[in-house]
């Protein structure tokens, strides 16, 4: 694929996929980094020091590359819900393995299913002075092109911006984790954003609203 031209649709990969189950890799890769931020959102701290992220990903993709011959759907939200309830099992798994052995309810972790069959995460918006944080849904292909960038981010930066935009985390907190000051932090929020615009075909959802 030429650099200029721009990705095919996961419905055009996936018609390719059944063609030609030697395609059904890139398919998979496009839900990669989705799936990747969706397991750190879902997963504790606590567990990611013996279970990462990407290993649940990694069980993920070889379940369905074992098992795509099962699913019948045609559309980009078929194929994520379906996607996704393969990983939401396996980080089911991961949970109970885990927290029940130290007692802890997996019921207190929150569901890793948002509700929506499409790919998608909630943004979240800073609130500006006397007004209420925003927050809006982004969807399928924009989605999926969200996960890559931030994951193709600096760590530190990519983590900033998940634990704000995605997770709604206040700044001090996020310097607390990161181990920086909030001035060091804010730094580090401000150039991911501005790679975020850079890289994002349609960036209206991500201007600051004030």
């Amino acid at each position: 694929m030429c650099p200029s031209e721009p990705p095919r649709s996961v419905e055009e990969m996936i018609s390719a996929a059944r063609a030609n189950p030697g395609k059904l890799g890139e398919l998979l890769e496009r839900y990669r980094s989705f799936l990747t931020l969706k397991a750190r959102q879902q997963l504790p701290q606590r567990v990611t020091t013996r279970v990462s992220a990407s290993d649940v990903v990694q069980h993920t993709v070889t379940e369905a590359l074992k098992s795509f011959a099962q699913f019948v759907g045609q559309t980009e939200a078929e194929f994520s819900a379906w996607i996704k309830r393969i990983h939401q099992h396996n980080l089911q798994d991961v949970l109970r393995k885990h927290l029940y052995a130290e007692g802890y309810a997996v019921g207190k972790e929150r569901p890793f299913d948002d509700g929506e069959a499409t790919a998608s995460f909630c943004w979240r918006e800073p609130a500006a002075k006397q007004s209420t944080p925003s927050q809006r849904v982004i969807r399928a292909e924009n989605a999926l092109r969200l996960a890559q960038i931030i994951e193709s981010l600096p760590p530190s930066q990519g983590e900033a911006i998940r634990l704000r935009h995605l997770e709604g985390w206040p700044v001090d907190r996020i310097a607390e984790h990161l181990g920086r000051t909030t001035a060091a932090t804010a730094g580090l929020l401000k150039r991911g954003l501005d790679a975020l615009r850079r890289k994002m075909s349609e960036e209206s959802w991500m201007q600051d609203r004030s």
